[in-house]
C-alpha cells in the first residue's frame, strides 16, 4: 500500500507518473504484476522521503527540547537569585 498519489511528492513525481502511465497502459495487467517495477521504485522513493521527513522532525524536536531546557535553566537561575 502506498500513500495517496494526489498529494504532492516533488522528489518522486516522475516515479508516480510512471506508475500511473503503467496502470493506464495495462488495465488488467496491473493486477498481475505488470507494474511491479514501477511500484517498487516509487515505494523506495516514498520510503526515502519519509525517512527524510522523520530526520527533519527529529532535528526540530531536539532543537525545541534544547530551547525549552535552556529557558527552564534560566528560570531556575532567576528563582535562585531571588
Amino acid at each position: 500500500m502506498h500513500p495517496p498519489l494526489y498529494r504532492p511528492h516533488p522528489k518522486c513525481a516522475a516515479l508516480v507518473d510512471a506508475l500511473v502511465e503503467c496502470h493506464d497502459a495495462n488495465v488488467y495487467g496491473k493486477f498481475w504484476g505488470a507494474c511491479n517495477d514501477q511500484k517498487a521504485a516509487m515505494d523506495a522513493c516514498f520510503k526515502a522521503e519519509k525517512d527524510e521527513k522523520r530526520r527533519e522532525n527529529l532535528r526540530k524536536a531536539r532543537a525545541f527540547d534544547a530551547a525549552r531546557a535552556r529557558r527552564q535553566a534560566e528560570r531556575a537561575a532567576a528563582a535562585a537569585e531571588d
